[in-house]
């Protein structure tokens, strides 16, 4: 049963990597992996936890098997023994179980697989978030882009945002113009059109909607959410720095404690079980992250939380293995 436990343990570590890799995946990568309900990574979350419990399965039916065997081997040195020896046997004693072999590659595969983790969960708090990105959700699955139209009418006065570009003053303003959607043009009024200089009529302007869903109406293609702009621009390679620095530290003192994470691949309940609960919590904060559009202030928080939970996990297996 020892190649039992070997090839789930593995088959875990590896789904569990393939899980983070597509996590972390820059937003538009790849169309799938783009905006919630992300359910390619709800079902490789699914089938990391059930190659773990796999592991766990095996870990505990060779935990019996070896129990029993040595039960047996005690009760036949009892049988052998006289008299005396069989009293000062008659407590239960059990011989050392075998030294776990050790593996170089499985340190760094676990300390960088740690850090990968938590780098996955704090990606999900990147990109449109909220109303905006339920939005935005909806247009893209409805096949919209952005089109240029012309302004038809520019209602009351362009209002000056305070920003400026190049010494031009940026304005705010709400517009008019007529869609051309499937089922026929229509005028529609959009807010908060943001450019250089004052917008007059008869201008060309980017927007973006859903030819075949007017009910979804129109707004301008630049991005307003600033979770998603700061996000991609500054915080996800943040991300990534830290998240390699944290993984190569983690690593190489993993390494130098080979012996510990040896004993470690042996299950023990009082060491794996709370460890896999604290990886469970961690997963369970990131599921509102792949299935809908928390608030920013909300969707870091899950975040934050769900990235804890490999560390928490390594500090129980440290203290208690």
């Amino acid at each position: 049963m020892r190649a039992g436990t070997r090839l789930t343990g593995w088959a875990t570590v590896l789904v569990g990597y393939a899980t983070a890799l597509l996590a972390v995946l820059p937003y538009g990568t790849v169309s799938f992996a783009e905006q919630p309900p992300k359910r390619h990574l709800l079902w490789m979350m699914g089938a990391t936890a059930v190659c773990a419990l796999c592991w766990i399965l095996a870990s505990l039916v060779t935990r019996a098997r070896r129990r029993a065997a040595l039960r047996r081997e005690a009760a036949r040195r009892r049988a052998a023994r006289g008299r005396a020896a069989r009293r000062r046997a008659s407590r239960r004693s059990y011989a050392a179980w075998p030294e776990p072999p050790r593996s170089r590659a499985l340190s760094w595969v676990l300390g960088l697989g740690l850090a990968l983790t938590s780098a996955a969960a704090l990606s999900q708090a990147v990109g449109p978030d909220g109303a905006h990105g339920r939005w935005l959700a909806e247009v893209n699955r409805a096949g919209g882009r952005t089109h240029q139209l012309t302004v038809a009418k520019v209602i009351g006065t362009p209002q000056s945002t305070g920003a400026a570009q190049r010494n031009v003053e940026e304005f705010s303003s709400t517009i008019v113009v007529t869609v051309p959607f499937d089922s026929g043009p229509r005028q529609v009024t959009v807010d908060g059109v943001r450019t250089q200089g004052e917008l007059e009529q008869g201008r060309s302007i980017k927007l973006l909607y859903a030819p075949s869903r007017p009910d979804l109406g129109v707004r301008p293609a630049g991005d307003d959410d600033l979770s998603s702009t700061v996000g991609r621009v500054v915080v996800r390679p943040v991300i990534w720095i830290l998240s390699l620095v944290a993984g190569l530290s983690t690593a190489v003192a993993m390494h130098r404690r080979e012996a510990g994470v040896a004993r470690a691949r042996r299950f023990e309940p009082w060491v794996h079980l709370p460890a896999a609960v604290f990886l469970a919590g961690g997963a369970a904060l990131a599921v509102p992250l792949l299935t809908g559009f928390p608030d920013t202030a909300t969707g870091w928080g899950l975040a934050a939380g769900a990235a804890a939970g490999p560390w928490l996990a390594l500090a129980w297996v440290v203290r208690t293995s």
